[in-house]
């Protein structure tokens, strides 16, 4: 029977990696529809700051709700990369397995 429980064993462990990569990909999924959705959102608001400046009227508010898009951007892909199991270089903003002790794009080192 040792080698039924083993087999049994590595079919129990392979469902779980499987498990595991399902719902990562689905997590991902639904974080890059979000991530695409907000990418949008400040593709609009850019345009409308340009037609605001065009217009010499004020463009502050608009400013604003950039920055804050951008952050949530931000927040967003590190939050992807995480789901990965990846981290994101502070410099070049490039997605690394987390164990890397340098960016592979741009050298960095992380700390």
């Amino acid at each position: 029977m040792d080698g039924f429980d083993d087999f049994s064993k590595k079919l129990e462990n392979a469902g779980k990696k499987l498990f595991k990569k399902t719902k990562e990909f689905a997590d991902t999924t639904k974080l890059s529809i979000k991530l695409k959705d907000l990418e949008i959102d400040l593709e609009n608001l850019f345009q409308q700051a340009g037609k605001k400046a065009f217009k010499g009227e004020d463009t502050k508010e608009v400013f604003d709700e950039i920055t804050n898009l951008q952050g949530q951007i931000e927040s967003l892909k590190a939050e992807i990369a995480d789901a990965k199991d990846m981290k994101i270089c502070p410099n070049c903003k490039s997605e690394m397995p987390k164990e890397a002790v340098a960016c592979m794009k741009c050298g960095h080192k992380f700390e």
